[in-house]
């Protein structure tokens, strides 16, 4: 006692004070639940790493819900009711649930649009009307003019056509328009929003950007959570089939997040319910039940408080990982208990401790090396999980030989305890079977044997979700594929000359039709070259004015058509330099809107911005990144398979390092145990990676991420049966041989309650990890007795 508890106290103290000083110098401590918070960038990112971390920041808070009735009026109606429910008179938005959310396109909106228009029309000049400039066709504009005034349509009202009578900003209007740059959807303008119809139904559109505290998936304020419940009253209510179409990231995070919480909170509590009967009934004491619950509770609140410390945050599947700390921690408990109740030898807390310390020192050295490993992964999620289970399983270690010493002795020993029947004897060719049943395995399936990681698998949508987005993509039409393109340059202007350079590289793959359509920001603002090219090429237009003021008939007179051309070249030339900026002058709100995911900004003295192709197809993408590799500050993404690719990488150095991890604890094992007992230790991990490897094969699992994690901590929590069954064969008196055997047995069901019950979640990551942690340890435990006994 002497000797443990200042450590234990020590230990405690530091890592609580250093914590409570952190929390002065940076109080923020942030919970993260979705996927991507916690996946490698791709290699070929990690230049531009932080510009496509704030671009998923603006899209994966961006929402589209599109309102679904039989009527246009009955989808309006309902429209209009959820979205004042989050919008006040005054117009703001309530900040607890969104950023922005917009309806309406009213007439202020189409007028600013206009005036913008009209304001910057030598500058806009889209490419059709810019090429019939420079190839001399400068009449063929004016004759377009006369057509659209004299014809049955235009786009505007014509109302500034005395001082653009070749109806420039008409035709930008009609670029806009046509091209989908605007809106990027199907819908259509009616009755100030936007809507469509199909298939017999009509869809009015609401958008909206949700709010960091609502999307913070926990909160009773979650967004996603309050939207459901709107919907649910509105459907009830209205009662004229209505429906509600929801899309977007922060739909897919809340349903995964909290059916992932759900099941692990079920399974945790279950299995933590059967421990503890299994405790009760076992021991016969309340005593080593709340002593075990609270050396596991408190274990794992100090590896939590670690990673806080350590990381400033937390990701909920750090918490899953950290399961294994309840296996573990009872684990010292059990075999603490079991010589505790009914070994003769032991008539004090410190004679307990003594009789178990190398077992548990040599399991708890061993393991801690493997939870290290961890740590040198270039991922955040596994840096989380080796801090946790680091410095919780150093908190239950140190409990159990400083505090569990000081628990009162039981009145007698039981020694039925140990009335267990020793089936491993005869059954040292069980190893041998396992080995040949995977060789088996693997060799029928060979060409499955392989790391393959796609981290579309580490999520089931629903069938009522995947219905959502079919349905949203079909009326949207949007066309997006999922692929970007991210651009940097050193300025604004170079970045729009960029994007200027990939649109034209893209432009000829559309008219190739190798590509469907694209959105860049320089179709929205041109650079500073490209505007002062529009605007020299429209100057061609000024000897044609004279002639179409008189054919438009606005002047009455020769005298007031020379002052309605003088006007409009005074006009012309007073614009001269006045170009349009991202960050300078007016935007119209529809502009705004639509380059708000285009446009990324500064980072670090660097300009980014993203481009988006649209209705791209599969054998598009090598072309598209052979463009990029060879063209400087553009990058293209295509973030599954990306991640996917680099997570592959990250499989396999995670078993480099687990190998390296082993050959350590090998290596320190050497100076504890014969040769022949070490080589024993080495043949069982190898035994455990092919049976688990063998089973993942036959359920349809590839060897990726969380399965190869899974086998980090198996060989952490494996190695303890191990050495804990060697200490045990090394006994010269039969009853604490199989007091031993009996604490391993219990220590094992234990951990399988915990990761059996895992194994049946619906979770993918959670799945995984449980069923590979289950029957990792079931072969290592069953592998150990075999090998290990006389």
């Amino acid at each position: 006692m002497r000797k443990f508890f200042p450590c234990w106290l020590f230990f405690h103290f530091v890592i609580l004070l250093s914590f409570l000083v952190s929390l002065f110098f940076s109080p923020k401590i942030t919970f993260a639940t979705s996927l991507f918070d916690i996946l490698p960038p791709s290699s070929s990112l990690r230049e531009v790493q932080k510009a496509d971390s704030a671009l998923a920041e603006k899209t994966s808070r961006a929402v589209t819900i599109l309102v679904k009735s039989d009527s246009f009026e009955s989808a309006k109606s309902a429209a209009e009711k959820l979205y004042f429910s989050y919008v006040g008179s005054d117009g703001n938005v309530n900040p607890n649930y969104f950023d922005s959310l917009s309806l309406y396109v009213d007439s202020d909106s189409v007028s600013e649009m206009l005036a913008w228009l009209h304001e910057n029309r030598f500058f806009l000049l889209d490419e059709e009307t810019r090429a019939l400039l420079e190839e001399g066709n400068a009449s063929q504009i004016a004759e377009d003019a006369l057509m659209t005034v004299y014809g049955a349509f235009s786009f505007s009202d014509l109302s500034t056509i005395d001082e653009d009578p070749f109806l420039l900003s008409e035709r930008s209007l009609r670029h806009f328009l046509e091209d989908g740059a605007v809106s990027a959807t199907s819908m259509a303008l009616r009755d100030n929003v936007l809507s469509c119809e199909k298939d017999g139904a009509f869809f009015v559109l609401i958008r909206g950007t949700v709010s960091k505290k609502g999307a913070a998936l926990a909160s009773k304020k979650s967004t996603v959570r309050n939207l459901y419940s709107a919907c649910e009253i509105l459907k009830e209510a209205q009662n004229d089939n209505l429906d509600f179409i929801f899309s977007g990231v922060p739909f897919h995070s809340y349903e995964s997040s909290t059916s992932a919480q759900a099941q692990i909170s079920v399974i945790s509590t279950v299995s933590l319910i059967l421990i503890v009967l299994v405790f009760l009934w076992i021991f016969r004491s309340f005593l080593p039940a709340l002593v075990s619950a609270f050396a596991v509770t408190f274990s794992c609140g100090m590896g939590f408080v670690s990673t806080l410390l350590f990381f400033r945050g937390i990701h909920v599947l750090t918490f899953v990982f950290g399961t294994t700390l309840i296996g573990t921690c009872l684990d010292y408990s059990i075999h603490y208990f079991v010589n505790w109740k009914a070994n003769p030898d032991c008539d004090s807390g410190s004679a307990v401790r003594k009789h178990i310390f190398r077992g548990i020192t040599l399991g708890f050295i061993s393991t801690e090396i493997c939870f290290a490993a961890l740590f040198f992964a270039p991922f955040p999620l596994l840096k989380q999980v080796s801090v946790f289970l680091f410095f919780g399983l150093a908190t239950a270690y140190l409990s159990v030989v400083a505090l569990y010493p000081i628990l009162p002795m039981p009145s007698k020993k039981e020694s039925k305890l140990a009335s267990i029947p020793n089936l491993f004897t005869k059954c040292r060719f069980i190893p041998l079977l396992l080995v040949i049943f995977s060789i088996i395995i693997i060799g029928i399936n060979y060409r499955s044997f392989r790391i393959q990681n796609n981290i579309q698998e580490l999520y089931s949508m629903s069938q009522n979700m995947l219905q959502n987005e079919i349905t949203s993509a079909q009326v949207l039409n949007t066309g997006s594929s999922g692929w970007y393109f991210i651009l940097k340059a050193d300025s604004e202007e170079a970045l729009l000359q960029k994007n200027e350079e990939l649109s034209n590289f893209l432009t000829k793959s559309v008219d190739e039709k190798k590509l469907g359509t694209f959105l860049s920001l320089s179709q929205f603002i041109p650079s500073e070259k490209k505007q002062a090219e529009n605007y020299h090429a429209a100057e061609k237009l000024l000897p044609l004015a004279g002639d179409q003021y008189d054919a438009l008939g606005l002047a009455e007179s020769p005298l007031e058509t020379e002052k309605f051309v003088t006007d409009y070249i005074n006009s012309y030339r007073s614009l001269e330099n006045s170009f349009i900026h991202l960050n300078g002058g007016h935007l119209p709100s529809a502009i705004r809107e639509a380059i708000s995911n285009l446009w990324i900004g500064e980072i670090d003295g660097s300009y980014y911005s993203c481009l988006l192709p649209l209705h791209a197809k599969g054998e598009e993408e090598q072309f598209f990144r052979e463009f990029a590799a060879q063209t400087d500050g553009v990058f293209f993404v295509n973030k599954v398979k990306d991640i996917s690719s680099q997570l592959d990488i990250l499989s396999k150095s995670m078993i480099l390092t687990l190998a390296l991890a082993f050959v350590f604890v090998l290596g320190i094992l050497f100076f504890c145990y014969r040769p022949k007992l070490v080589l024993k230790i080495a043949a069982i991990p190898l035994i455990v990676t092919l049976v688990t490897t063998a089973i993942l094969i036959l359920c349809k699992i590839h060897l990726s991420f969380f399965p190869v994690t899974a086998l980090v901590l198996v060989f952490g929590l494996g190695l303890d049966y191990i050495i804990y069954a060697i200490e045990g064969s090394q006994k010269t008196e039969s009853e604490n041989s199989s007091l031993n055997t009996f604490a391993i047995l219990l220590s094992f069901v234990t951990t399988a309650l915990s990761f059996g019950a895992l194994a049946i979640s619906t979770f993918p990551p959670v799945h995984m990890l449980g069923l590979t942690v289950f029957v990792g340890l079931s072969t290592a435990v069953l592998s150990a007795f075999c090998m290990t006994k006389k």
